[in-house]
């Protein structure tokens, strides 16, 4: 990779880093990575899961494990940092996909 490329990806990553919805993201995924309270949950969900698949597999009725799930699911989509994380996450998401639709359109165009 030529130096002018790596500039270019330097500056970019440092655009990135620098907007406000990726600022908010990162500070709401520090809030949740220090947070044994959401760990537990999302481990107790996934523990859930599996449970409900197992006992759907061996045809077991798994009509109270479902409701324990879905209460904790709830819990969880409802707790606003978790909320706000994922709302955030999307965005940054969004706004990824939209410079790499640019680099792409800008790299068909020098190939063209």
């Amino acid at each position: 990779m030529n130096n002018q490329i790596k500039l270019k990806a330097k500056a970019l990553n440092q655009w990135i880093l620098e907007q406000e919805v990726v600022k908010e993201y990162l500070r709401y995924a520090k809030m949740i990575e220090n947070n044994d309270e959401f760990k537990q949950l999302e481990e107790e969900l996934k523990q859930l899961q599996q449970e409900i698949v197992n006992q759907k597999h061996h045809q077991s009725h798994c009509d109270n494990l479902l409701h324990e799930y879905e209460l904790k699911k709830k819990s969880f989509d409802e707790n606003p940092i978790l909320y706000n994380y994922f709302i955030l996450k999307q965005e940054v998401n969004d706004l990824l996909c939209r410079i790499q639709d640019d680099i792409n359109e800008q790299l068909k165009k020098k190939v063209d």
